[in-house]
């Protein structure tokens, strides 16, 4: 089971639950996904469902696995906030910036902070919750175990958290795109490339060069002043990352839990080392 939890958003949402739900049931909630006991899980709006299969208790008189329906529905931030929100994160070129390429940043709560808004349920009051359990306790064990698989998956994708609360993510990097300083950011991430001119030679041609009449050919052949001692070393070449970078640190086809973005840098400054061995 990938371990939930393991970026600040995914911690945050975690320490949430821990508020509300009863620590023996949410233990029993862990156990749930870690068995793969969760199913045909789904986001509709700004609700997840999901399919929870229970447990065989013969003294209940249950003797067959049954199947639960879950949800967990999240309560949506008003039209007008969101307006509100576009135009202040809009106005904001770091958090802009980071958000066009599918990153979400560290900081992202600032400014939604203040104007009183939160992407993270401040409560269980911005939640609503059912089970089809006979658990008379809510949120119940298979609750909790669709909650920790939530966690999981705003690790992987925090974009959800917009579309769980009222914003798609096409909507939302749309509309950042719509504001001034988003559409100037915009055009410069697809500005159409210079024309290409091929070059005569694949290496510089050297140029003929006579030597002046007056020097003699021991003074042109040593020269007049000696050359340095030393030759300062060469500063690595930067390696463009905006193509990666796009695609964010999970993008679609990737399922590690590590991040994109970081194989790939690494990766690259490992074909630049090999290069630089082989020259």
């Amino acid at each position: 089971m990938t371990k939930a939890g393991k970026t600040w958003w995914g911690r945050r949402f975690l320490e949430g639950l821990e508020s509300f739900i009863e620590p023996r049931r949410l233990a029993r909630g862990k156990q749930y996904l870690s068995s793969h006991r969760i199913s045909r899980w789904q986001v509709l709006g700004n609700a997840v469902v999901a399919r929870v299969r229970g447990q065989v208790n013969p003294y209940f008189g249950i003797y067959e696995e049954p199947l639960y329906e879950t949800r967990i529905e999240f309560a949506p931030i008003p039209a007008a906030a969101w307006d509100e929100a576009i135009r202040h994160i809009g106005a904001k070129a770091g958090y802009l910036s980071r958000l066009l390429f599918n990153e979400m940043p560290d900081e992202i709560e600032q400014p939604l902070a203040e104007l009183g808004l939160s992407l993270l349920p401040r409560g269980r009051q911005e939640l609503l919750m059912r089970c089809s359990c006979p658990d008379s306790e809510s949120p119940c064990k298979h609750l909790a175990g669709l909650f920790y698989l939530l966690a999981g998956r705003l690790d992987h994708d925090p974009f959800l958290l917009f579309e769980l609360r009222g914003l798609s993510r096409e909507e939302l990097i749309g509309r950042l795109k719509a504001t001034p300083l988003g559409s100037a950011l915009a055009s410069a991430l697809v500005a159409e490339p210079g024309e290409l001119k091929p070059a005569t030679s694949l290496f510089t041609r050297p140029e003929p060069l006579a030597a002046p009449e007056t020097v003699a050919p021991r003074e042109f052949w040593r020269g007049r002043r000696r050359l340095p001692g030393g030759i300062e070393a060469p500063q690595p070449a930067a390696v463009p990352g905006i193509l990666i970078r796009k695609g964010g640190d999970s993008p679609p086809f990737w399922d590690k839990d590590e991040s994109f973005v970081e194989v790939m840098e690494a990766f690259y400054e490992q074909v630049k080392k090999k290069a630089k061995d082989w020259l």
